[in-house]
């Protein structure tokens, strides 16, 4: 049965190419320059730039890691914007959170989410316990089940250097999917982690691919009443926790810091598409290399 739910999400999710998705949060890490680390602390140093006035800040002056001109990539290839920047958590216990982010409906800290898709581009320097994007807080905050574990995180595990999404849901259970093969050390990856109303899903494109690949996944069906990270229920598993970057939670403490680099980071509160994960081309730049190659060809037959 479970095999069945995870084939049938990635059927809807192919079926949905092309859905007008709502992106929360995008931090694209353009304000600096390579080799600068910012001072600041709390200013909303880090911009979103969704519009939604989720911005990321150093929660103290030497939290704040360093821009790099090491990037996945010169050109988003979704988006279309130029990459000149990317930062660098490797100088030991950096991390930027979302510290007086917008409130209201448009606030990611209290967001209910019915469906999601969260992804980051990352390369790491050592592999051990790290978290890419967190939520802080701790599994019990509703007065359900007590335990240690984060509402949400996208971590490298240090037993088998696996990646792996974590989410809580509305009754405090937590479901988890990782990685098919380890991840390796001094390369480039995109990942997303989605929500789609039925199972959490992760996929990964690592070196050498093209697309994304699917890794695993894990159904909500017959232990829950609501979704992850929020939900139908109205029960608000994030308790107005913080998001994180470069850094997780375990316990209500802040661990497992980022040794490495990380770019475009962004969340949407829909299960895009594989076709709209941020490291894949959109379907027009798509359709336009399809065409210039084939003048190419053409003109390479008509010589």
């Amino acid at each position: 049965m479970k095999k069945f739910i995870c084939l049938l999400t990635i059927v809807i999710a192919v079926a949905t190419a092309g859905v007008d998705a709502a992106t929360l949060a995008h931090w694209q890490f353009e304000e600096g320059s390579a080799g600068s680390t910012p001072t600041g602390f709390q200013d909303n140093q880090y911009q979103d730039s969704s519009g939604n006035g989720n911005h990321l800040s150093a929660w103290w002056d030497g939290a704040n890691p360093t821009y790099t001109a090491d990037t996945p990539y010169a050109t988003v290839p979704q988006t279309g914007a130029t990459n000149n920047l990317a930062l660098d958590f490797s100088s030991g216990n950096k991390d930027i959170c979302t510290f007086g982010a917008q409130t209201g409906a448009k606030s990611i800290e209290t967001k209910m989410f019915n469906t999601w898709t969260v992804e980051a581009t990352f390369k790491l320097n050592s592999l051990g316990w790290q978290t890419l994007v967190g939520k802080d807080g701790r599994r019990g905050d509703l007065g359900g089940a007590v335990g240690p574990e984060a509402p949400f995180w996208l971590k490298l595990l240090d037993f088998n250097k696996h990646l792996e999404v974590l989410v809580i849901d509305d009754n405090d259970n937590f479901h988890t999917a990782a990685s098919l093969a380890p991840i390796v050390a001094g390369q480039w990856y995109s990942v997303a982690a989605r929500f789609d109303g039925v199972a959490v899903d992760l996929w990964l494109k690592g070196p050498g691919d093209t697309e994304y690949v699917f890794q695993n996944c894990t159904d909500f069906f017959g232990n829950n009443t609501g979704a992850s990270l929020g939900g139908f229920s109205g029960a608000n598993v994030m308790n107005g926790g913080s998001w994180s970057v470069g850094r997780g939670a375990w316990d209500g403490n802040a661990v497992d810091f980022m040794d490495g680099m990380i770019d475009e980071v962004r969340i949407s509160d829909v299960a895009l598409a594989p076709s709209e994960f941020i490291a894949v081309p959109e379907p027009a730049t798509m359709m336009m290399l399809g065409l210039g190659g084939l003048a190419l060809l053409r003109k390479k037959q008509a010589n």
